[in-house]
């Protein structure tokens, strides 16, 4: 029996958000001598994911000290009894000084922490130069984010007299007051609480609130590279992900930036990952990227504006328009901004003319409407003006003015010519001139960039005065790009508005001709993607860019073993499971572009599964929690050798890639699961599609509350994820196959019982 569960799906799929912590469950090491240890089954209410929790910095004295009056403080039973608890239970994770296990300087990485924590809480019980040196260089640096405690003193010192500080009790030992203990615990979390969830414009800062000129520095003016242990978890975060990027694993990237706890690494690294999935075509995730980056700090500017663009690339072009001319208020001389805005109307321009097929209509349709050309020709002036150092807007505003001059050449009123047209007529020889003069300047640097090189290759399609001159533009540029086919459909895109004008028809097509066998040479064997037209810019133009295709993703049971804790695959119902599995992918008409995703190939369903695909010609990606000896030990081999022989024969096929945990996206966090983390990893990975070309086909037999058995948790979490997003489920229930079985036995056992009623009877007669 199936049925498909439809659950609500979003605008745009949302980048996964955290949930409440899950319980800890035991890590599997990569060494594959060890046996694995199995993770604990999961609690009814573990959330579906781990939750990354704001970072909460405690500045206090060390030890045992004494206070003026000669009372005790024992302060690390202080923090580990009263402030660390109470700081947990209000959603922190608490870190102090002396908790750093890595090495590095103790030092730097105290000031990383005490000038870039989300919140930092301070215990001025009693008189200490540490801690008044801390507290007063992060009321220097830092506006908010500041709370005081104290136990015992009857006095403040003068310069924060008037700062609230909240008094805990301890006893004459120096400790937590057990009497009181619970109730402290309650207080100092809810004064964090409330201090996290006050306004984001809220000054808790004494030296901010006198100083009202006061700016507070932008976050990343206070790194240091010499806090090698504060930014070790960046740097790892950034290799992984810069490897992800160019090998397209698009499910690396989210997992990873997910996981992210340090607060300033989370905004750089969402920053990040939105670039990489924007080059990848994937806008609408790229979107959900900025605005969890927009969460963590709405004043990020680059945020703002990249925000702006993806909803463009989406077709959300009047909610773009209301965050570009938004940004510009609060920056007017944001170059970026500008030049995103004009973007914004040059291809308000375009969709006026690109799908008209006569090519004389739509020359004339083009330049009928150049009143928006004009417009964003200005737009594009205005931005390199602001910054003559940044050339992509200059050439995308002589790219437009030297196609207005064309239109105009061609249909204007040679006796009445458009006065904005003579304007921009005018001022082309200058523009070109200034354009050439720098981007040749910028294009003899070592470190030029694929955009400069390009941006001077599409300078010389429409200056040069042969054709030769065009393709070493292009090819220079080429040795840039490192093969990112979104940068040359970006590059492809603009080269074909051209054509479609009818502009330098020789010379277009000579750069044409080049960034095609580029991308078929990236491609191998597959179609060159058909881009968007559009201009030079330094982003992807493509949203179609990962196929037509749709993503299969899997979950099911292990086949019943001995020793497991739920029967839920009979190994003699296979067949009769198989060809359930095969119906159901029937039913979509699979094509060649169609990919699927499973996490995992334990004996059984998703074996199966796996096989199914690759008979009917589908690419497989299979996603592996654990190195394979200690994959197929735990997973594979409990269902029999027979199932460790397809294990191999289905990972040595051709249309199956195996993806290993560890290496590729690194251990999980403390407190994440292994299992569950795969099932996100695999998950992620298949939203390169889209999440409405997404289908989860789910083997299961669940109702009601969250099962023991472990195999069948897993599935559950699975599904559990799809919802959360808004995805579709296509299950296939198992119940008839077990119910059977026990039915079977049920009829059994009553046939048995009958046999000795009757043996009975039989005997009881010849008494």
């Amino acid at each position: 029996m199936t049925e498909t569960i439809e659950t609500p799906k979003p605008a745009t799929p949302p980048v996964p958000a955290p949930a409440q912590p899950p319980a800890p469950a035991t890590v599997v090491k990569e060494d594959k001598t060890l046996p694995v240890e199995k993770s604990k089954p999961a609690p009814a209410q573990r959330p579906i994911r781990p939750e990354v929790r704001p970072h909460a910095f405690v500045v206090m004295p060390f030890g045992k000290k004494k206070g003026g009056d000669g009372s005790l403080y024992d302060f690390n039973a202080i923090y580990k009894t009263l402030i660390k608890p109470a700081l947990e239970e209000a959603g922190f994770e608490a870190f102090r000084a002396d908790e750093e296990t890595t090495s590095g300087d103790i030092l730097t990485d105290m000031f990383q922490e005490l000038l870039l924590a989300d919140l930092c809480i301070c215990d001025l019980s009693i008189d200490n130069a540490n801690v008044y040196y801390e507290l007063g260089i992060r009321h220097a640096f830092r506006r908010r984010g500041v709370v005081h405690i104290q136990a015992g003193r009857a006095y403040m010192p003068f310069d924060i007299f008037n700062v609230r500080t909240l008094p805990y009790h301890i006893t004459p030992e120096g400790v937590p007051d057990p009497a009181f203990i619970k109730a402290d615990i309650q207080a100092i979390a809810r004064m964090t609480r409330d201090t996290w969830a006050s306004d984001r414009d809220a000054v808790h800062s004494p030296i901010f609130n006198l100083l009202t000129g006061l700016r507070e520095p932008e976050r990343r003016a206070l790194r240091t590279p010499l806090a090698t242990g504060f930014w070790r978890e960046y740097n790892e975060w950034q290799q992984r992900v810069t490897i992800a990027q160019r090998q397209k694993r698009i499910g690396d990237i989210l997992l990873l930036t997910e996981e992210i706890q340090n607060p300033l690494i989370k905004e750089e690294a969402i920053g990040e990952a939105g670039r990489a999935l924007s080059n990848m075509g994937r806008n609408e995730l790229a979107l959900a990227q900025y605005r969890k980056g927009l969460e963590v700090n709405s004043g990020n500017q680059t945020f703002r504006r990249e925000e702006a663009f993806n909803l463009n690339r989406l077709g959300r072009v009047d909610e773009a328009i209301v965050k570009i001319e938004s940004l510009l208020n609060d920056f007017p001389n944001d170059s970026e901004a500008i030049s995103y805005l004009g973007r914004i109307y040059k291809e308000m321009w375009t969709h006026s003319w690109k799908r008209i097929n006569d090519k004389a209509k739509r020359i004339k349709t083009a330049f009928d409407s150049y009143h928006w050309l004009i417009r964003a020709t200005d737009i594009y002036m205005r931005g390199f003006h602001f910054d003559l150092n940044n050339t992509y807007p200059g050439v995308n505003a002589l790219t437009l003015s030297t196609i207005a001059v064309h239109l105009a050449d061609k249909f204007d009123d040679k006796q009445d010519p458009d006065p904005d047209i003579s304007r921009i007529r005018e001022k082309l020889p200058e523009l070109r001139g200034a354009l050439i003069f720098a981007l040749e300047e910028e294009a003899d640097s070592d470190n030029a960039d694929y955009w400069t090189l390009i941006s001077l290759a599409e300078l010389r399609v429409l200056t040069a005065d042969n054709t030769s001159s065009v393709v070493r533009a292009y090819r220079k540029a080429l040795t840039a790009s490192r093969r990112n086919i979104f940068y040359l459909n970006t590059s492809l895109a603009q080269l074909e508005m051209l054509k479609a004008l009818g502009m330098r028809d020789q010379y277009v097509q000579v750069g044409i001709n080049t960034i095609k066998e580029e991308i078929a040479r990236t491609n191998g064997d597959e179609p060159v993607q058909s881009p968007q037209k559009g201009g030079a810019k330094k982003k992807s133009s493509s949203n179609a860019s990962s196929g037509s295709g749709r993503a299969f993703l899997f979950t099911g049971y292990m086949v019943d073993y001995a020793g497991k804790d739920k029967k839920t695959f009979p190994a003699d119902k296979e067949k009769e499971i198989r060809q359930d599995i095969r119906e159901k992918l029937e039913s979509f008409n699979l094509g060649s572009e169609d990919r699927a995703f499973v996490a995992g190939l334990s004996a059984g369903s998703e074996i199966i599964f796996a096989e199914l695909c690759v008979e009917m010609g589908i690419k497989v990606k299979a996603f592996l929690p654990l190195p394979e000896a200690a994959y197929i030990r735990e997973f594979v081999s409990p269902g029999g050798d027979q199932w460790v022989d397809r294990f191999y024969k289905i990972r040595n096929h051709h249309l199956v890639e195996e993806q290993y945990q560890v290496e590729n996206v690194g251990p999980p966090k403390n407190g994440d699961d292994l299992y569950e983390r795969n099932n996100r990893w695999a998950l992620y990975s298949s939203l390169g599609k889209g999440i409405d070309k997404v289908r989860l086909i789910s083997l299961c037999n669940i109702h009601g509350d969250v099962p023991k058995d472990r195999d069948a948790q897993l599935v559950k979490h699975m599904m559990d994820l799809m919802r959360e997003i808004g995805g579709s489920i296509e299950q296939i229930s198992t119940a008839k196959y077990v119910h059977r079985i026990i039915d079977n036995v049920l009829e059994r056992l009553m046939d048995e019982g009958k046999e000795k009623y009757n043996q009975t009877s039989i005997r009881k007669r010849k008494k």
